[in-house]
C-alpha cells in the first residue's frame, strides 16, 4: 500500500484517478476498503461535531447533511470511472443539491475528461450567458484560460477550438499534464432569459493508445473505496480549514486562486460573518466595473445557502444600488424587508464572497454589525424595500429559474 496521504483526496477527481492509477489505497483488498471508509466517514462525524463553528441545531444539521452531499458526490465520481471515457461536456457533480466549495449560484459548470497526449476538438455554440468561460487543468492545476468572446466566433455565436499539447492555428488551448480536463463555466446576469451554450468535445487524430488505464473491477473498487472515504473527510477538513482564514465579519484582501482550481479571470473576495440570532451585518461596497460581478453567502461548511429557494446570492443584474453608488446588502436569518437582503437561513456563521470576474477592481467590502431592530436606522432613507409578497415572488422566480437551470 502506498505510503502517505494524497494531497488532492479532497478533489472529487481523485477517486478516478485513484481507480485508474492506485494510490494511497492501492494494494487495499474490496474488505480493506470498506472499512476504510467507514472508518473515515466515523471521523468526518466527529469533526463536525467537535467543529468550532458548530453551536446550534441548523449548524448542525447543515453539518451532518453536508457530509451526504459530499458521500453523493463522491459515489458519482467512483460509479463513472472509466478509463477511456466517452467525450461529451457533461455537467459536472456540483448543482443546487450537490453544493460543495461555494459554487456560484449564477452558474452552470460544465467538465470533461481527457487523456495525456490525445488532441481534441471543442465546438457548438455560445449561448448568451453573460460569462462563458474555458479552463484547461492538470488536476486541479490550471494550465490555460480564456472567454469565448476571446476566441474567433460567427455572427450566430457557433465556434470551435483545438485541446492539445502543441500550438495550432486559430482557437487553441493548451492542454497538459497526466491528467488533463475541461473545465466550461457558464455565469448568468438573468436567470429567466439568458441561454447556456450547446457543445460537443470530439478526440481528433490518432489514438495514441499507450494510455489504456483498465484495471480490474476488484481492484477498482477497493480503490475507490478507500478514496471515496478520504475525499469525504479531506474536503470537510479542507474547507473547514480555508473558512477560518478570514476574520469574523470582515473580508480578506483578492488573491490568485489558480492554484485550488479557480478561474485565472475571477477575483474573488472573500470574508466569514458570524452573528447572533438578534443582529445582522451590513455590507457596503462600490460595485466594480467589467464582465461579471456576484455576491453569494454560504454556511460553515463552505456550501452555498440553497439559492434556489432562498435568496442567497445577488448578482448585477438583481441587486439594487443605491442613489449614492453604494452597494448595501444585509445578512441575516430574518427578512429585514430590504431589498438587497442575503439570507443566512438559520446559521451561526458562514462564508461570503464578493466574486469580481474582468472587473476593474476587486474592491474589499466594508462590514459592520447591527441589531436586528436598528437595520432601518443604519441605512440611507432611499434603500429599496420589498414587502412579504414581492419578496415571496421574488423567491418563486428564483426557485422556477434554478430548477429550469439543472432540468435539462
Amino acid at each position: 500500500m502506498a505510503d502517505g496521504p494524497d494531497p488532492q483526496a479532497w478533489l472529487p477527481f481523485s477517486i478516478a484517478e485513484a481507480a485508474l492509477s492506485g494510490g494511497a489505497g492501492d494494494g487495499a483488498d474490496l474488505s480493506g476498503g470498506w472499512s476504510h471508509l467507514l472508518g473515515r466517514l466515523k471521523e468526518a462525524e466527529q469533526l463536525v461535531v467537535s467543529a468550532p463553528v458548530n453551536r446550534n441545531r441548523v449548524d448542525y444539521a447543515s453539518g451532518m447533511r453536508h457530509l451526504m452531499v459530499l458521500l453523493a458526490v463522491g459515489i458519482d465520481e467512483a460509479l463513472r470511472v472509466d478509463p477511456d471515457p466517452v467525450l461529451a461536456v457533461g455537467r459536472s457533480s456540483m448543482n443546487d443539491v450537490l453544493t460543495w466549495g461555494m459554487e456560484c449560484p449564477d452558474c452552470i459548470y460544465l467538465r470533461a475528461t481527457m487523456r495525456r497526449g490525445e488532441s481534441y476538438r471543442l465546438f457548438g455554440n455560445r449561448g448568451t450567458a453573460r460569462y462563458v468561460g474555458l479552463q484547461t487543468m492538470d488536476g486541479i492545476m490550471s494550465t490555460t484560460n480564456c472567454l469565448v468572446d476571446d476566441l474567433d466566433v460567427d455572427a450566430d455565436g457557433n465556434f470551435e477550438v483545438i485541446l492539445s499539447a502543441d500550438e495550432h492555428e486559430g482557437n487553441w488551448l493548451r492542454i497538459a499534464g497526466d491528467h488533463p480536463t475541461l473545465t466550461v463555466r457558464h455565469f448568468f446576469y438573468d436567470w429567466d432569459t439568458e441561454v447556456p451554450s450547446s457543445l460537443q468535445i470530439e478526440r481528433i487524430g490518432e489514438d495514441v493508445g499507450a494510455h489504456d488505464r483498465a484495471v480490474d473491477l476488484d481492484v477498482a473498487v477497493a480503490r475507490e473505496l478507500y478514496a471515496l472515504g478520504d475525499f469525504v473527510l479531506g474536503n470537510l477538513k479542507f474547507f473547514l480549514d480555508f473558512n477560518s482564514g478570514p476574520p469574523a465579519n470582515g473580508f480578506m484582501p483578492p488573491i490568485d486562486r489558480t492554484a485550488i482550481g479557480a478561474a485565472a479571470e475571477n477575483r474573488p473576495v472573500i470574508g466569514r460573518f458570524e452573528l447572533a440570532p438578534d443582529e445582522a451585518l451590513i455590507l457596503e461596497v462600490v460595485p466594480p466595473e467589467g464582465v461579471y460581478w456576484s455576491y453569494s453567502i454560504g454556511n460553515q461548511w463552505w456550501e452555498t445557502i440553497d439559492y434556489g429557494r432562498r435568496q442567497s446570492s445577488l448578482n448585477a443584474h438583481q441587486a439594487s444600488i443605491d442613489p449614492d453608488g453604494i452597494l448595501r446588502v444585509v445578512i441575516c436569518s430574518q427578512d429585514p424587508g430590504v431589498a438587497n437582503w442575503l439570507d443566512a437561513a438559520g446559521h451561526s456563521s458562514g462564508s461570503m464572497i464578493l466574486r469580481c470576474v474582468r472587473t476593474e477592481t476587486a474592491p474589499v467590502p466594508t462590514a459592520r454589525v447591527v441589531k436586528f431592530d436598528e437595520i432601518s436606522s443604519a441605512l440611507p432613507t432611499e434603500t429599496k424595500t420589498v414587502t412579504p409578497r414581492e419578496r415571496a415572488s421574488v423567491i418563486g422566480a428564483r426557485r422556477r429559474a434554478v430548477f429550469e437551470r439543472f432540468s435539462a
